[in-house]
């Protein structure tokens, strides 16, 4: 019967994608080959992808979309591969995600979502004048895609295109002025300009808009702490982390922020897990290092240093912060050595 075939389908698929090395593109092809062992048709695949997708189970709705893809052809087609690429974009999955966009494309090159939503894909890769030949292709083709212009006003702000990038971020701003990410992304560039008063501005109504929206309130606390206002800082940092928590660069910012103002505990929590999440980041090493020496927390700071020094050894703030701290420690010896290779490092070129 369908019904045990499909049970035993959705068994197998939930236990290969919870594993820790699963590659989907096998779970795919499992997929595929058993549903044409068992009959099993692409629209019954469909409906498991959108029940997997209402249960939030991502990673399973895209295996069921991307099979979906390969079953159907036509619209369907395109429409599958749509749903796989929004769903590895959802997972963080760029790779996975720009090629569903790149194929819904070779059955509709005229997709404005899949054109879009490639041209993002290729810009989180850092392929940014393949994403800017995305995004110029979708507004020769519809030039008041609101989603375009503010991606492509991202983009631009990237490649130092400020001009280029207001432009967009204005147009997005007059078709509908309720978009959040161009007010968070126009503040962003006002900001970089020195034109703090309109930067608050974009970040407050896009606050007011989305009071949840993660970017805006990191950016408007940073605003904020230049400010001199660091509880309203504060509040702010704290909604960025509750929307996303496994964020290093909220924790490293907000326990900057804890420091300057002698919260000595919080603060090494948060860089404690900034570097739980990432700790390969020599500058938050380094940072945490200079925190701890700074309280007196000698020994610990000798291990962040020898960590940041150890990812990279001619890191210039390491190997002074870790002199300073060999000499207040009456290692003379040691901490000449230290800045030797410091001043060593600073005349390499690309240190």
């Amino acid at each position: 019967m369908e019904i045990d075939a499909v049970d035993k389908l959705v068994f197998h698929v939930i236990e290969k994608v919870a594993e820790d090395e699963c590659d989907l593109d096998e779970v795919v092809g499992f997929v595929i080959s058993f549903s044409r062992e068992h009959s099993l048709s692409p629209e019954t695949l469909l409906k498991l992808s959108f029940i997997f997708g209402n249960d939030k189970m991502y990673r399973e709705k895209y295996v069921f979309s991307r099979a979906c893809a390969s079953l159907f052809s036509g619209k369907m087609r395109e429409d599958a591969h749509m749903e796989a690429g929004k769903t590895a974009s959802l997972l963080g999955l760029e790779n996975l995600a720009a090629r569903e966009f790149e194929e819904a494309l070779e059955e509709n090159p005229g997709n404005i979502e899949a054109l879009c939503g490639y041209g993002s894909m290729l810009a989180e890769l850092g392929k940014l004048d393949a994403s800017r030949v995305q995004y110029e292709r979708a507004l020769e083709l519809h030039p008041f895609h609101i989603d375009t212009l503010c991606n492509y006003g991202c983009l631009l702000y990237r490649l130092r295109n400020m001009d280029g990038a207001e432009e967009a971020y204005k147009k997005a701003l007059l078709l509908d002025p309720r978009h959040v990410e161009a007010h968070c992304g126009y503040g962003i560039l006002l900001y970089k300009r020195g034109q703090k008063t309109e930067a608050n501005y974009h970040y407050t109504r896009a606050l007011e808009l989305d009071p949840g929206h993660m970017e805006s309130n990191f950016r408007y606390a940073r605003l904020l702490e230049e400010k001199g206002e660091p509880l309203e800082a504060e509040a702010h940092y704290i909604k960025a982390l509750k929307v996303d928590p496994e964020n290093p660069k909220l924790h490293i910012f907000y326990a900057r922020l804890l420091a300057e103002h002698g919260i000595v505990h919080g603060s090494r929590v948060h860089f404690r897990y900034a570097l739980k999440i990432d700790p390969d980041d020599v500058e938050a090493h380094c940072e945490y290092a200079r925190l701890l020496a700074r309280f007196g927390h000698r020994h610990e700071a000798e291990v962040q240093y020898k960590k940041a020094l150890e990812l990279d050894p001619g890191h210039f703030g390491s190997l002074c912060g870790y002199g300073d701290l060999l000499k207040e420690k009456g290692q003379y010896t040691e901490a000449k050595e230290v800045y030797r290779q410091a001043e060593y490092s600073r005349r390499v070129p690309g240190n």
